[in-house]
């Protein structure tokens, strides 16, 4: 997995990772961990994903810290656990997903709880006359198969087709 990430947060320990894996009751994929331990949230130097399936591009804004955000004086609901609990109680997301990253419109990249996968999660496409549980499943869109192959995947603006 080479792709570094710019404009990253402090330097963060396993045993911050631990402690947001012990809140949320979900024991991160090694990749994931691995990933974080080099760059604390950040832009990835390929931040584009092509799915090559009729769908747009996207792009990852930001991925989120563990730990620290000096943009938001580390307001909890913009790091990893925050984020999720905020969402949960809000109802915006399933208990299954941990978002990881926004693209531009506020729209989640998240880690699947359930098998390691990678999803985008686009709260933007709610529909008003479906219940929440059925928008919690009609907005996700699954990318890959793992945190890795999420990265490995990721192309520069200038790769596009």
């Amino acid at each position: 997995m080479d792709n570094p990430c710019r404009n990253c947060e402090k330097n963060i320990v396993l045993s911050d990772i631990k402690s947001v894996e012990k809140v949320l009751s979900y024991c991160f994929p090694e990749e994931f961990i691995l990933h974080y331990l080099s760059f604390n949230g950040g832009v990835p130097s390929r931040a584009w994903w092509e799915s090559n399936d009729g769908f747009e591009p996207l792009e990852i804004a930001f991925l989120k810290p563990f730990k620290y955000n000096k943009l938001t004086n580390d307001a909890p609901k913009s790091l990893i656990d925050g984020c999720y609990h905020e969402m949960i109680t809000k109802n915006v997301i399933p208990i299954n997903i941990i978002p990881f990253g926004n693209d531009w419109g506020g729209n989640y990249f998240c880690l699947n709880k359930n098998d390691g996968s990678v999803i985008f999660y686009a709260t933007d496409s709610f529909d008003p006359n479906l219940s929440m549980d059925k928008n919690h499943v009609l907005v996700q869109k699954k990318l890959a198969s793992s945190f890795k192959e999420f990265m490995d995947k990721l192309v520069t603006e200038e790769d596009l087709d």
